[in-house]
């Protein structure tokens, strides 16, 4: 099948208030149905902790005053089991220089707790504060590449953080096998078995290389191609599918760039997603993108299972049996995919169209697809929010139980919707933009979004 020819609209997602003031060099994470803000820097450092309700299109502040980070930006934060961990980002002193800044917070408990090394806190034993790193999950651990020290330079350091252990590995690299170097404001992302690293400033020189790290063999690979995007810091990326998006970023100290970029790990090849003028529409550096719907992943491998809930041992794939009808979704689950190669000619058949108007601000009906590389990859259900938005997905069965306490409350009218837009719903995908700089001229953050529909 020949692909449509692709093109991306942002619209604007207005706010209710409260909201987070509008911000560049923060950090955004989707865990159990939420959005998760943390710091960043407006006019200076901020500190706040903020959690958006996607159903219902509401943000609430939490409180971070208790064992919680101080002021933070260019940090990083990743989710795992129902917990965030926050690394990086404090103001340079001589406090911070030596310091190791991993912040621990249990969604269940809403505690923070600040993760000290045991025997001692040392260079040699954990990575010391940084910025403009990148962080990635892989199987039960985090994986920090680069970033920089302040007047000391920048990293090329690798580390990995064991969630279980709560320990810090320094990651071995072959010596003839440097990798990218030292750099920050890069990204990066999970595809299968492989970390994708792109970009980002190596001392005054933005960059536009690509780099693979390969977790079963522990090595690095330069991907050289003939095109792709220009030399860029402060970019942001996802995996969508089988292919990388790159949206913003651009040099220092000039405007950004508006440009949206494909990847495809299979066949290595770069393309230009084509992307209309608004007149709203600033381009952005150092923003967040964040990925909701079935095509949007950060696991490392694929399945063909429906979604299920498990009986017996945990981790035995023959104990499933269907989820029961009180989970309350509407009953609106279906037989597809959660995950899934695509080919090439599929993977380019894309249509983006407005997820919402600009004045009409709605809420999404998501819960949990994104970031957290622990889950399981089986379950793929789509839900209806009661706005008649079109429904978003759940990607694990975990998620689906927990989004059902949320939603089991509702009132039965919310289920009236779900046969309207039956067919024209279940391939949703929205990709969300949240702040960035320049910033934006109202109080309130930036936040646009874009859907896809995968025909």
């Amino acid at each position: 099948m020949k692909g449509k020819t692709v093109q991306c609209d942002w619209k604007s997602a207005l706010q209710k208030k409260p909201s987070p003031c509008d911000r560049y060099k923060h950090t955004c994470i989707i865990c159990r149905g939420f959005v998760y803000l943390y710091g960043g820097r407006n006019c200076t450092s901020l500190k706040d902790f903020w959690r958006y309700n996607i159903v219902r299109n509401e943000w609430e502040m939490l409180d971070c005053s208790r064992n919680g980070p101080g002021e933070l930006e260019e940090h990083s934060m990743v989710a795992y089991k129902g917990t965030l961990y926050i690394f990086g980002g404090m103001v340079d002193s001589a406090f911070t220089q030596a310091k190791t800044p991993l912040w621990i917070y249990d969604i269940d408990s809403a505690r923070w707790t600040e993760c000290r090394n045991v025997p001692a806190e040392t260079e040699s034993s954990a990575p010391t504060n940084r910025k403009g790193h990148s962080a990635v999950v892989y199987h039960s651990s985090m994986y920090i590449y680069g970033g920089y020290f302040g007047i000391r330079g920048i990293s090329q350091e690798f580390w990995t953080f064991h969630f279980d252990t709560r320990k810090w590995q320094c990651v071995p690299t072959p010596p003839h096998n440097t990798g990218p170097g030292p750099r920050h404001g890069h990204s990066a992302v999970v595809y299968r078995t492989g970390m994708y690293l792109f970009g980002g400033l190596m001392g005054l020189s933005e960059q536009k290389d690509l780099w693979k790290w390969d977790f079963v063999s522990s090595s690095w690979a330069n991907i050289r191609t003939s095109q792709g995007p220009p030399p860029v810091v402060g970019h942001a990326s996802v995996v969508f599918k089988d292919s990388m998006l790159i949206f913003g970023g651009g040099i220092s100290n000039s405007s950004p760039h508006d440009d949206l970029w494909k990847y495809q790990f299979h066949t290595q090849m770069w393309k230009k997603l084509s992307l209309p003028t608004k007149a709203n529409f600033s381009p952005k550096m150092y923003h967040c993108i964040l990925g909701i719907g079935v095509d949007f992943q950060t696991t490392s491998d694929f399945t063909n299972t429906f979604p299920s809930h498990r009986k017996g041992k945990q981790n035995d794939p023959q104990q499933l049996v269907p989820v029961p009808k009180h989970t309350r979704f509407c009953n609106y689950f279906r037989q597809q995919p959660a995950y899934r190669a695509f080919s090439n000619e599929e993977s380019d058949a894309i249509e983006m169209k407005t997820f919402s108007s600009p004045l009409e601000p709605r809420g999404f009906c998501a819960f949990q697809t994104t970031s957290e590389a622990e889950l399981d990859p089986n379950g793929a259900a789509s839900l209806l929010s009661k706005d008649k938005s079109l429904p978003l997905f759940v990607s694990s069965e975990e998620e689906t139980f927990a989004a059902a306490q949320i939603v089991g409350e509702e009132e039965e009218t919310d289920c009236q919707h779900a046969t309207a837009v039956d067919e024209v719903s279940r391939d949703t995908n929205v990709l969300l933009l949240i702040g960035g700089k320049p910033l934006s001229s109202f109080s309130e953050i930036s936040f646009w979004q874009m859907e896809f529909e995968r025909l």
